[in-house]
């Protein structure tokens, strides 16, 4: 009989609507995919995310848009809805990003135009028979946008050339832009000096397959612990990913301002779940922020079927990244992604509570009742003593009606777990695919036993853990229906191999800011 260490979260049947997350980022109504656009207005100290929408309807569709909302602290948002819109109906605005044109290199502003919000956008515009890529400018800082009059700045002739991610280069005092061939498995990346003329330096190939490649990115990353820094491309595959479906991969290296070059062969994936797509970074971060970013949360092959309301689909956390070196097993160690999930000032904890050195089988180790939202995060820092018998678990539990998400560890198999299995919501759908799995070494040995760490977030219906400080994520949707947040979660355990070192759980809420 295996063992392992859970966490299920049962919930109410109430509304459809409640099932709406707190903190990552819902449009006010329509689909929305993608993430687009995101960056950092030093001016007035805010962030800016853009996304795939269509105001029109619950699925994708065109005419598509590019929306757009804005955060003091990438946990509260606010929501203004069509931004970039296409000429024709029958067109969309496929995805790409904006950068803050600080010297005014596309002589698109004049003086009157504050340094700091010289937006301007990149992105693809699809017709039925062509990709192409276009510009436009933003004169009061993100809000509205003219499009450029000599559109399109780049055309190779090629129906599948899409999502560009452009960022300046200071070494090579030029723009970079990486853009997907995407049925040609190819990232080309190309230069510019003005963000409207372009040239070709270099084309990247490797990785996972699947059937296509989309929205790429490039961004330099600094190494944890070191003042090194190392450049790394970000690349999504739609559909056919070793997940199914949509997921993201990524490869670590350097960059010269005309060529990426890996520091090996190996494709490492972004997030072991199975929502999270196109992921994308904040432009004009500020220093003290690091990269930051986040992805769609979702996947292809069932986001048109997701059973909420008015709107559909959310994006993720915000996340910062770093690199670290870390073991992939006991002979090997390798940089690696650490994402770490980005909580606001506005984020507060509704309740609290926190217990320590628990062992063996504690029924009731931690108990927490809904006080206010049902949003829930935990931390959980466990060692496993394998000589002990293994029989039982150690879990998390709440709610009830019946229906549960699960997340958890199995320490025969040496893996962490999260499970929807127990939810009706999709239910019937083949590739809403029940558990999704991660392996990772453990975090430290401690009197010669593994320790392990463990964070998620339930957010609505949305569920990210994060294990080891990020060294590996899962991220998975989740439909109970009539959900109205959580209405209790407990640690429980019936293991006696596993030993609870410290956990915390805590009920999140939204506060006020300036």
């Amino acid at each position: 009989m295996r063992a392992f260490l859970a966490l299920i979260f049962l919930t109410f049947v109430m509304n459809v609507e409640s099932s709406r997350p707190l903190m990552a980022f819902t449009p006010s109504h329509g689909w929305m995919n993608d993430p687009n656009g995101q960056f950092y207005d030093s001016k007035n100290e805010l962030w800016h995310l853009y996304y795939q929408y269509n105001p029109n309807d619950t699925v994708w569709g065109t005419p598509l848009y590019w929306g757009h909302a804005t955060s003091k602290d990438l946990s509260t948002w606010k929501d203004y809805g069509a931004t970039i819109g296409p000429d024709r109906d029958e067109d969309g605005i496929f995805s790409g990003n904006i950068v803050v044109d600080h010297n005014n290199t596309s002589g698109f502003f004049n003086d009157s135009i504050d340094p700091r919000q010289r937006v301007v956008a990149i992105y693809t515009y699809n017709t039925e028979g062509s990709q192409t890529q276009h510009v436009a400018y933003s004169l009061d800082g993100g809000y509205t946008f003219e499009k450029y009059e000599h559109n399109p700045v780049l055309d190779v002739d090629n129906i599948n050339f899409r999502d560009p991610k452009v960022f300046w280069h200071e070494p090579t005092n030029q723009w970079i832009m990486v853009i997907a061939l995407s049925q040609q498995f190819k990232i080309q990346i190309y230069g510019s000096i003005d963000l409207t003329n372009w040239s070709l330096h270099s084309n990247f190939t490797g990785g996972l397959f699947g059937f296509q490649y989309e929205c790429p990115g490039l961004i330099e990353v600094p190494v944890e612990g070191t003042d090194e820094s190392k450049w790394v491309m970000f690349i999504a595959i739609n559909p056919g990913s070793p997940l199914g479906g949509s997921s993201n991969q990524y490869f670590i290296g350097s960059f010269d301002g005309f060529e990426f070059v890996p520091d090996d062969s190996q494709a490492r994936l972004m997030d072991y779940g199975k929502d999270f797509y196109a992921f994308q970074t904040f432009d004009n971060a500020p220093k003290e922020s690091g990269v930051v970013g986040l992805a769609w949360a979702s996947n292809w092959q069932y986001a048109n079927l997701a059973p909420t309301k008015e709107w559909r689909s959310s994006m993720t956390l915000a996340r910062q990244m770093t690199l670290a070196s870390r073991n992939m097993n006991p002979e090997t160690k390798v940089l690696s992604l650490l994402q770490k999930p980005i909580f606001g000032e506005s984020v507060v904890a509704a309740n609290k509570i926190s217990k320590r050195n628990i062992t063996g089988q504690d029924e009731q180790a931690v108990k927490i009742h809904k006080n206010s939202t049902g949003t829930f995060s935990f931390d959980i820092t466990f060692s496993v003593d394998s000589s002990k018998n293994q029989t039982g678990q150690l879990q998390v539990i709440s709610g009830q009606n019946g229906e549960s998400i699960r997340a958890g560890f199995d320490p025969t198999a040496g893996q962490f777990f999260v499970d929807r299995g127990n939810t009706s919501g999709l239910k019937e759908n083949p590739f809403f695919t029940d558990k999704t799995s991660a392996y990772v070494e453990p975090w430290k040995h401690q009197n010669d036993l593994p320790v392990y760490k463990m964070f998620g977030v339930i957010d609505g219906n949305l569920i990210e853990v994060f294990l080891n400080d990020g060294i590996a994520t899962l991220t998975n949707t989740f439909f109970i229906p009539g959900t109205e947040g959580l209405e209790y979660l407990e640690i429980e355990s019936s293991s006696d191999a596993i030993h609870i070192v410290e956990s915390e759980v805590k009920e999140l809420k939204l506060r006020a800011t300036s």
